[in-house]
């Protein structure tokens, strides 16, 4: 069983999980309703802080998939996630939730429980972006990408850029360049990186990355061959090799 309170001034929701009581199908409709009543209002929840001794385990398995359900449906609308626990579990969540959700997640002992509020109602600001590249040919996607890279610069540039351009030109080529000033990845970009790269699979007609980076260059090396498109990865120094590649036919 949960208790749940939403401060909608703060934009952030508390959630108590009662370790005596397993976790029903009742709780996650009752939890969804509230949500989703605060985001006919608002574009997104800033914050969810979870407070849990330990995990109390689900009902049943149709709480289990209501469960997944409501993760499937909210993630995308909850900027940050707190889980507040010494449960060795529940500490560990973080480190695997980051590959699921666009959140951002992270533990905070049970004393913290006002820090883990001060963090889950702060916004992050926004430190990357994604730079247009001029000087391409219409069927040609170029761009750097500065600073880290967070979900909304996927969202707000790469994604719309880049169906614009598939559906005016059906396949179209991708210059993708990491240089000196990039810093990072969040949780969220990796993600969107993700789920655009596999429902665009096949509309690619040549890749080009660029960094110097080292695990960078070695996943799209590993990667690559995985996409139906031609992929070949540059340094930093051979841009305007890049430029030349990526312009053949």
């Amino acid at each position: 069983m949960i208790k749940f309170e939403l401060d909608e001034n703060k934009s952030i929701a508390l959630i108590h999980a009662n370790q005596s009581d397993s976790l029903s199908e009742n709780d996650f409709k009752k939890l969804t309703a509230r949500i989703d009543a605060y985001l006919e209002g608002h574009d997104s929840l800033q914050g969810i802080v979870i407070i849990a001794e330990n995990f109390p385990g689900w009902e049943s398995f149709d709480t289990f998939i209501s469960h997944m359900k409501f993760i499937h449906d909210h993630h995308k609308s909850i900027n940050k996630i707190a889980i507040v626990s010494d449960s060795g579990l529940l500490s560990a969540m973080p480190s695997i939730a980051t590959h699921f959700v666009k959140a951002q997640v992270r533990n905070f002992a049970a004393a913290d429980i006002e820090q883990a509020k001060e963090w889950a109602r702060t916004k992050e600001p926004r430190s990357g972006r994604f730079i247009v590249l001029d000087g391409y040919v219409d069927d040609v996607i170029a761009l750097k990408a500065e600073g880290n890279i967070t979900g909304e610069d996927y969202t707000e540039t790469l994604i719309p850029l880049a169906e614009a351009a598939i559906k005016a030109h059906g396949k179209v080529k991708l210059l993708y360049w990491c240089g000196e000033e990039f810093s990072g990845f969040s949780a969220g970009a990796a993600w969107d990186d993700a789920r655009f790269g596999i429902s665009h699979m096949g509309d690619f007609s040549k890749i080009a990355f660029v960094s110097d980076v080292g695990w960078l260059r070695e996943s799209v090396k590993l990667f690559g061959p995985l996409l139906s498109a031609p992929v070949q990865v540059f340094a930093n120094s051979d841009v305007d090799k890049t430029k030349d590649w990526i312009a053949a036919d």
